[in-house]
């Protein structure tokens, strides 16, 4: 790689820290100044980042954000052993505080994958496989992957993939389906109850990196017969507790 190619390089890596949580999107003039770099060079740049869906510019504000294929990479990287390996002690902490099966999963392509899972001894439990996958709009785990994704993702999936029922209380309605995703957004979990398996309950929170970006989701799941509202917060409160621990493990 010759010197000018490295130097894009670093300039294309230095465009991409200045979009924080704190600071999530910027106007090439903004950039400009951050940068000390001039509008003409950094605009070629923004529009190179834009075509492979690294950067997407707001068509109302004009003001650059962050694409969805950094998601896809960052679901990808949770998705990786190194992030198994690390959660795995976590995960068997959040079994043994709660008493019900924990389970680690990423977003990817329209789908949600179970990448670990540590399961209760209790002998009645929910059972799944790692490596299992689900459709994005139904269970706990899934809505705290798919309520974080870019607008444009979550519309997607609702219009492409469309929100087929696995039990009795998936969401099906595309509005209702929106609401419960801002929800799950402003509360900073999810809840399910036989979404996706009869007699089951699921309680979700993301797994954010450094930068604020959701990676994962840990959740816990069980059977109905051991659901009950108060025990809600209860469960939420280990599964933020242990967000909290693998965000600072993968750091």
């Amino acid at each position: 790689m010759d010197i000018s190619a490295i130097k894009t390089l670093d300039r294309l890596v230095e465009i991409l820290d200045c979009f924080t949580l704190e600071e999530p999107a910027w106007s090439l003039a903004e950039l400009s100044v951050r940068l000390k770099a001039p509008k003409s060079t950094l605009h070629r740049l923004l529009t190179a980042l834009e075509t492979h869906r690294i950067l997407r510019r707001d068509p109302d504000d004009k003001r650059w954000r962050l694409g969805y294929r950094l998601v896809t990479w960052g679901s990808s990287a949770a998705g990786s052993t190194i992030l198994r390996d690390l959660a795995k002690p976590v995960l068997r902490d959040l079994m043994l505080a709660s008493g019900e099966t924990a389970i680690l999963t990423v977003y990817h392509n329209h789908e949600v994958f179970c990448i670990d899972i540590c399961e209760t001894p209790q002998p009645v439990r929910l059972r799944m496989e790692i490596g299992s996958r689900r459709p994005a709009h139904a269970g706990a785990s899934s809505k705290a992957l798919m309520a974080y994704l870019p607008q444009a993702e979550i519309e997607a999936i609702i219009h492409e993939s469309g929100l087929p029922r696995l039990w009795s209380n998936t969401i099906t309605d595309p509005p209702e389906l929106r609401r419960d995703l801002a929800r799950v957004v402003e509360q900073g979990y999810a809840i399910s109850l036989e979404e996706t398996d009869a007699g089951a309950w699921g309680v979700a929170t993301p797994v954010c990196d450094q930068r604020g970006r959701v990676v994962a989701a840990v959740g816990l799941a069980g059977p109905a017969t051991r659901y009950g509202p108060e025990k809600v917060q209860q469960w939420v409160s280990l599964c933020r507790k242990a967000a909290g621990e693998i965000r600072e493990l993968i750091s």
